[in-house]
């Protein structure tokens, strides 16, 4: 199936060089959509981001670390430099304001960027992300981890197919390509494996001061509307986060029939509601 059109750019932030897929042309409020953990890169937003750019420039990017993004030779994967990048692509796009759409992992991540710069946010969408904990998916990991090496790209589809809510990677072999980095011996993920790193491994770097923001406090603290999409056979919510979520009066709830890969298992609802969001006042 031949790709929705877009552009690629490059652009340096801090010890990184990153990747986004540009899609759409100036109109209304730029959006920007921040992929998860195990949905390894902008690959996974193309149908979606392409959609959503009916009236206004859209940006997937890759996070460091994934996709065609570098990965941090200081293993800098905190929560400080995350929001840095989303500065260094609205800065590349000459861009004031944006409504970020962050999934899964990134969930906190636009949380924190809108709380701490409410003055760049417009609204925000929050798709499938848990909110019970101060840290994303795949944070905390080991440090200096060995990529796992798979023989075969069939090798590498099995080991998804095994998780639980297992992603497209599992079942869509040209995703699984795209994922993929060819190495003697195999295949290894484009995802650096130390990407759950939070601090700095060089010296001097710099010191995240947002790392262990309380999550909920964060929710408070942010001006602009908010939109939670959440997949209704997903396992990221408990009946306790679903209900403390209602207590927020600037956030609404919408469910969609999906497990937690909501872009690729209910791509039509996610861009129905986004587009309601977007256009209500």
């Amino acid at each position: 199936m031949a790709l929705a059109a877009h552009t690629s750019h490059f652009v340096p932030s801090g010890d990184v060089t990153l990747h986004y897929r540009l899609f759409g042309k100036p109109g209304a409020t730029p959006m920007l959509i921040l992929h998860g953990a195990a949905y390894f890169d902008s690959f996974d937003w193309i149908n979606v981001a392409s959609k959503l750019a009916t009236d206004r420039e859209t940006v997937a990017m890759d996070m460091r670390g994934f996709g065609k993004s570098t990965w941090s030779p200081s293993k800098d994967y905190s929560t400080d430099a995350k929001l840095d990048d989303m500065r260094a692509i609205m800065a590349d796009r000459g861009w004031k304001k944006i409504v970020p759409m962050v999934h899964s992992m990134t969930g906190r991540i636009g949380i924190v960027f809108a709380a701490t710069y409410p003055e760049l946010v417009e609204k925000l969408v929050v798709v499938d992300s848990a909110t019970g904990s101060n840290r994303g998916a795949g944070e905390g990991g080991p440090l200096n981890a060995a990529p796992t090496i798979y023989k075969t790209i069939d090798d590498l589809m099995a080991a998804f197919v095994r998780k639980s809510q297992s992603p497209r990677i599992s079942h869509d072999r040209a995703r699984a390509e795209a994922a993929a980095r060819k190495v003697e011996g195999g295949y290894i993920l484009t995802r650096d494996p130390d990407m759950g790193n939070t601090v700095p491994a060089w010296p001097g770097i710099r010191t995240p001061k947002l790392n262990d923001i309380e999550i909920w406090d964060a929710l408070a603290r942010i001006p602009c509307p908010i939109r939670v999409v959440r997949g209704l056979r997903s396992d990221r919510y408990t009946p306790e986060a679903i209900e403390r979520l209602k207590a927020y009066k600037h956030l609404s709830m919408t469910e969609v029939d999906s497990e937690h890969d909501v872009p690729c298992q209910a791509p039509d609802a996610l861009i129905a509601t986004v587009k309601d969001f977007l256009a209500a006042r």
